[in-house]
This record gives structure tokens, sequence and C-alpha cells, in this order.
């Protein structure tokens, strides 16, 4: 996860279950520095899988308990559908899927 003035981006990234926890802890860290919205940029994500969502999901919980907008942008294919299947298309597109 690296960041950029307006948020994070995922470049050449796949989010595997052993790299899971470090993933959400920088993006928790990340979140806590923003004063503002957050945009995360998902175009970079090489492959996505349900430990994905669920990085995604703590994010958005952490970003809201912060009172905090936080948007995902350019989510790939793969990644739309398995949040479709999972049922949380709402809490995506309200907290800001782009």
């Amino acid at each position: 996860v690296a960041t950029l003035s307006q948020g994070f981006v995922f470049a050449g990234l796949e989010v595997s279950l052993s790299q899971a926890e470090a993933i959400k802890s920088q993006g928790v860290a990340m979140i806590l520095s923003q004063p503002g919205p957050i945009a995360v940029d998902l175009s970079g994500l090489e492959k996505a899988n349900s430990v994905t969502v669920a990085v995604l999901v703590a994010w958005y919980r952490h970003a809201r308990l912060q009172k905090k907008k936080i948007t995902f942008i350019n989510v790939p294919k793969d990644l739309g559908k398995i949040i479709e299947f999972s049922g949380l298309n709402e809490v995506f597109f309200e907290g800001g899927f782009g």
C-alpha cells in the first residue's frame, strides 16, 4: 500500500492471508493520518479474493469509527463480483465505491 496525496493505491498487489494483517494495519495507519475523506485506488490489485474483501471491510469500519468517508475507486471486476456475491454491495456503495 502506497500513500498518495488523496489516499491509497494498490500497486501490483495480491492480498494473501499471510499478508492481510500487515496490509490492514498499514491501511488503518493511513486512515488515521488522513485529515479528510480517503480514496483507495484498487486499479493495481492483481488478484482479488475474500481476504481482500475482509481487509477492505476492516478499513471501511475503521474509517467509519473515525467519522471519515472512505471511497474505493477503480474496483476490478472480479473483486466487484466477490463483493456482490457476499451481499456487501450496500456497505461498499454506501461507503463509496467509485
